[in-house]
């Protein structure tokens, strides 16, 4: 199965508890033989592709809109995650 994931937080980015979840369950969804692709937040000097043992990790800025809190920030990421996966052309499919 072709599995996407959208995640403001995935390693190198550790905030709180949702990285350690989605760097964990990828990498359980990729032993059990499907594909795995993470859409997340770039911070710092991350690289914007990645395969992180096997997991096809895919990193984007967010908007150069100021917002100002948390729920802004969060629906401005994931407007701008969902439109690297459409460029990308990254398929997935529906559960």
């Amino acid at each position: 199965m072709k599995i996407l994931m959208l995640t403001w937080e995935y390693p190198p980015r550790v905030v709180g508890g949702i990285s350690r979840v989605v760097h964990d369950l990828s990498g359980r969804l990729i032993k059990d033989g499907h594909e795995v692709t993470v859409v997340t937040y770039r911070e710092g000097n991350a690289p914007y592709f990645e395969i992180d043992k096997g997991v096809k990790v895919y990193r984007v800025d967010n908007y150069m809109i100021n917002s100002n809190n948390f729920i802004d920030w969060i629906m401005q990421l994931n407007f701008n995650m969902i439109a690297k996966a459409r460029r990308n052309n990254i398929k997935r499919r529906k559960i």
